[in-house]
């Protein structure tokens, strides 16, 4: 049952992904979006590896957006 959330999610992420480039969003929100859709695609083909290194890719990319909303909460 998961592997079927898994294959949904990896096919919005990449739709999503390519949304962003005809749109002409922010080169992170793209990268974020494409790395999270083959990330899942690749857990649903069974390759947890290298699905869990573009995971990884995407939390990298997603990491300063993070920091700086963090820090705007911690000090108002």
């Amino acid at each position: 049952m998961i592997e079927y959330v898994w294959l949904v999610a990896g096919i919005l992420g990449v739709v999503f992904a390519m949304l962003d480039l005809k749109a002409g969003e922010n080169k992170e929100e793209t990268l974020k979006d494409l790395f999270l859709g083959t990330g899942f695609l690749l857990w649903y083909l069974r390759r947890d590896v290298l699905g869990s290194v573009f995971m990884l890719a995407a939390a990298l990319v997603y990491l300063p957006e993070f920091r700086k909303k963090l820090i705007r909460w911690r000090h108002g």
